[in-house]
């Protein structure tokens, strides 16, 4: 049974139309150091969180404690253009959760972005050379000297040696196996070794072993470092995916402890601007009013049903204390997740009842007017 509705997710395909190059500053270290785990293939394990809260995958954190996606914003006041934004989508909008309850990749019904986990060794990665679409904003691994993997940025210059990381076996792609173009076809992948984050989007396997794919994105989880300004990801907005999604497991804890992806539709999206934390924006005929990395929350004053189940209250829960980042171009109001067989199956439907009129725009100058605040680094300085 799909759980969620067919491809409009807008997942990082139409991210890629070309913004200004901007700020080329590094995107951050070459390699963390991080906690390798063992096996390899794709993670549809669920969320971890460490004792200090941050979510986890792989032993490996996914982006420090004060980072913004790690952030409460429930304290934070409604946007001024709140009110105009909401009607700008409609009120009556429904809530759409955008992932399903199969596991098979090769099903119709396999909805939703998987991951995938590898340490980054020969044991149980691949590293074959990856020809990109848009080079001059990607990052890419490049083989050293001694043998390890190094980062590029800008891989412009060495299309002929950029690699990707892959797990040798069961590796894990949005849409799944089926042969078609349909959708975005990410890949993400944490590199448990270094504690790294590799995302790429309309990725396809060669005949050869190679692959294309549309730009190759990586962040040091152990840092707040973002993409350069105007440079795209394997998302619209320049934002990293994985730890925007909803995960079935960490829902059935109980407690979500990140904010969460958004979309809407392009001629909502305001023509060429994105604010922080996004570096990118996408769309050529954009004449709306929301800019990329606007920050969605569900009003405090929504009440959650006490017959909602577990993954559905924590959810509805971690939309008012975390928010929703409007992360791509697609469908109005659908949110991301993963593929997986332990979602409750009444939770679509308990979901669904939120309408766009239970939501608000978030004003976020309460953050980047603070001292210390690095427009450039997704850390959230402390009062």
């Amino acid at each position: 049974m799909s759980l969620g509705g067919l491809w409009g997710c807008g997942g990082g395909g139409g991210g890629n139309t070309p913004a200004s190059t901007g700020d080329t500053a590094n995107t951050g270290s070459q390699g963390a150091s991080g906690t390798t785990t063992e096996g390899s293939g794709g993670g549809s394990s669920g969320g971890d969180t460490t004792a200090t809260g941050v979510p986890t995958l792989g032993q490996c954190q996914l982006f420090p404690a004060n980072a913004i996606f790690n952030t409460r914003i429930d304290d934070l006041p409604v946007h001024s253009n709140s009110t105009q934004w909401v009607s700008d989508v409609g009120g009556a909008v429904a809530f759409h959760p955008d992932w399903g309850d199969t596991e098979d990749a090769y099903a119709d019904d396999y909805y939703g972005i998987p991951w995938n986990l590898v340490d980054g060794t020969a044991a149980t990665t691949d590293w074959p050379l990856t020809a990109m679409w848009w080079p001059d904003e990607s990052n890419c691994g490049i083989r050293q000297g001694d043998g390890s993997m190094g980062v590029r940025q800008d891989c412009s210059a060495v299309t002929d040696q950029a690699r990707f990381p892959f797990p040798k076996t069961g590796w894990k792609i949005e849409g799944g196996y089926k042969d078609s173009n349909d959708g975005d076809r990410h890949v993400l992948v944490v590199e448990t070794g270094a504690c790294r984050l590799w995302e790429t989007g309309n990725a396809y396997k060669q005949a050869d072993g190679s692959w294309q794919v549309g730009d190759i994105a990586m962040w040091d989880l152990n840092a707040n470092t973002m993409r350069p300004a105007g440079w795209t990801s394997a998302d619209a907005a320049g934002l990293p995916l994985l730890p925007l999604l909803v995960k079935a497991d960490e829902a059935a804890s109980g407690e979500i402890k990140h904010a969460l992806r958004v979309t809407f539709r392009n001629p909502l999206m305001a023509d060429r601007a994105y604010v922080w934390p996004a570096s990118h924006y996408a769309g050529n005929d954009g004449s709306g009013n929301i800019p990329f990395g606007a920050l969605l929350r569900l009003k405090a004053g929504v009440t959650i049903p006490d017959n909602w189940g577990t993954q559905a209250k924590a959810i509805a829960v971690a939309m008012q204390r975390y928010g929703l980042y409007v992360a791509d171009n697609g469908s109005n109001l659908y949110v991301q997740g993963e593929p997986s067989v332990r979602w409750d199956p009444n939770l679509i439907a308990q979901l669904k009842t939120l309408k766009m009129s239970d939501f608000e725009f978030v004003d976020t100058s309460g953050i980047t007017s603070r001292a210390g605040f690095d427009a450039r680094s997704y850390a959230v300085p402390a009062r």
